[in-house]
């Protein structure tokens, strides 16, 4: 790359699992783009995380924070922290190809508007497979990993998605300075979701780069199936939701979410799909429980959450109408939201 390329922060937010943080950091190492600036931001590890930075990749900044701050804090504390023009963000359980960046950036810089750039992401347990390329939205406000499980596609020129994914992807810091930053209140899941709709709806656009790829080794830090994952999800997409959709279509939250209730039912009582897998590693009470918490959380929240939708207006130049043809364009059926 030439001297004159810009900046890029890169972002790892670690807690504990120092060898995904050094597969991951050496991944970063090998890049082919010169400019890239690396922050670690130690959510609170009780791991010598520090020491071992120190030893092996002397030349990384670190900061320490005194607890876990979640994915939102965590990665937000490394973001301002970065001199930057762009942010790229990628998961402690992630391995980069020694092109991402590079590939990223000449996305982003084909196009004023691009506010951010997603990753194809493939599986690292099944590098025949997707696990993400972007994400897709369903009209109660929950998102998943669009074309998840299929497979990897083969991309000549950047493609417009609807969300990126914060596992991998690259943000511009002059859109995120517009927009702000992820919502703390969320902690992990969804926070993604969250400032990808506030910056379509703020009219920058959002694309992925061909060329760019990590290898993901799925939720090895969240837990793919635990009840502090599904409790996280489901209060934070009803935020997501509360905060960005059109009226009109809010007043459909009620009646979407019981139609995938009972689709997720009908089909762990037929024993098949992911989450199957979840019902019988989990004690249906505690499920239930989890499930009422979420909504009481959400429902304590709610005031905060109008208010920030409130304040976001003055930053829309999207419409209602254009932003419910953007989330209809991209929609994902509540088959694909729960993984049957």
């Amino acid at each position: 790359m030439k001297d004159n390329s810009p900046l890029v922060t890169a972002v790892v937010v670690t807690l504990n699992n120092l060898n995904l943080l050094r597969n991951c950091l050496t991944s970063i190492y090998a890049q082919d783009y010169g400019a890239i600036e690396i922050v670690v931001v130690d959510n609170g590890s009780d791991e010598d995380v520090r020491g071992m930075l120190a030893k092996e990749f002397p030349e990384v900044r670190v900061v320490r924070l005194d607890k876990n701050y979640g994915f939102a804090g965590g990665n937000n504390r490394g973001i301002e922290t970065g001199q930057g023009k762009y942010a790229a963000l990628i998961n402690n359980d992630a391995v980069a190809a020694p092109q991402w960046i590079s590939s990223l950036v000449a996305t982003a810089e084909s196009d004023q508007k691009i506010g951010a750039v997603a990753t194809i992401i493939i599986d690292g347990n099944r590098p025949e497979v997707l696990d993400s390329c972007g994400v897709g939205i369903a009209i109660d406000g929950m998102s998943r990993q669009a074309m998840r499980g299929m497979p990897v596609p083969n991309l000549t020129k950047p493609e417009e998605i609807l969300l990126f994914s914060g596992c991998a992807c690259l943000l511009k810091m002059e859109a995120l300075k517009e927009v702000g930053l992820f919502d703390e209140d969320f902690f992990a899941y969804c926070e993604d979701t969250d400032l990808g709709l506030r910056l379509r709806r703020a009219g920058w656009n959002i694309v992925i780069a061909p060329g760019a790829y990590v290898h993901h080794y799925y939720s090895m830090t969240g837990g793919k199936f635990s009840l502090q994952k599904i409790y996280w999800v489901e209060r934070n997409h009803l935020w997501v939701a509360i905060k960005n959709f059109p009226w009109f279509l809010l007043s459909l939250l009620p009646l979407v979410t019981a139609w995938r209730y009972f689709a997720q039912a009908y089909f762990v009582l037929k024993g098949v799909g992911e989450l199957n897998k979840f019902t019988e590693s989990n004690d249906l009470a505690a499920i239930v429980s989890t499930y009422l918490k979420a909504y009481i959380n959400m429902f304590q929240k709610l005031t905060v959450m109008l208010a920030k939708r409130w304040r976001l207006r003055k930053k829309h130049h999207l419409t209602n109408v254009e932003m419910f043809n953007l989330i209809r364009k991209f929609r994902l059926s509540i088959k694909e939201i729960i993984g049957k």
